[in-house]
């Protein structure tokens, strides 16, 4: 028995039909891949659109009415209204500068939307063996997942 007899015979199914040539299988598998490759885009997009309309919707209902009312202008202070009490200075450990206090200060407005916080005290934090870029590896390395 030659090679080109174990070959023909290899070629041939059960059944006796010969195998489909190699170009065949070749188209068959990338057009298979890339038809599912397609539907999955085609997924992932009407997801997207879907959610997006959510989203939306949400921000729709939670909006505030706007009135006519609400358009008027506030009525002028006089000076006889009262004031409201300024709030107590924070208390600043030794060693702290104003112009610190004020960065911080200035970078909880920008955090909170620029009201309803106070600043109470201002402290130095302990330092530890590891640099601030070693605590944020350890940080984000240990964090729950």
């Amino acid at each position: 028995m030659g090679i080109s007899k174990l070959l023909a015979v290899a070629a041939t199914t059960v059944s006796g039909k010969p195998e489909p040539s190699v170009g065949v299988v070749v188209a068959t598998g990338l057009i298979l891949v890339f038809g599912v490759l397609v539907l999955l885009y085609l997924l992932i997009t009407l997801e997207g659109i879907i959610f997006s309309s959510l989203d939306q919707k949400k921000k729709g209902k939670n909006a505030p009415k706007k009135d006519a009312s609400a358009k008027k202008e506030p009525a002028p202070v006089s000076a006889s209204a009262p004031m409201r009490a300024t709030p107590k200075a924070p208390v600043v450990e030794a060693g702290i500068s104003g112009d610190i206090i004020a960065a911080i200060s200035a970078a909880l407005a920008c955090m909170e939307g620029g009201a309803g916080y106070t600043l109470r005290s201002v402290k130095r934090a302990k330092a530890s063996g590891r640099s601030a870029w070693g605590q944020a590896g350890v940080s984000a390395y240990t964090e729950p997942f």
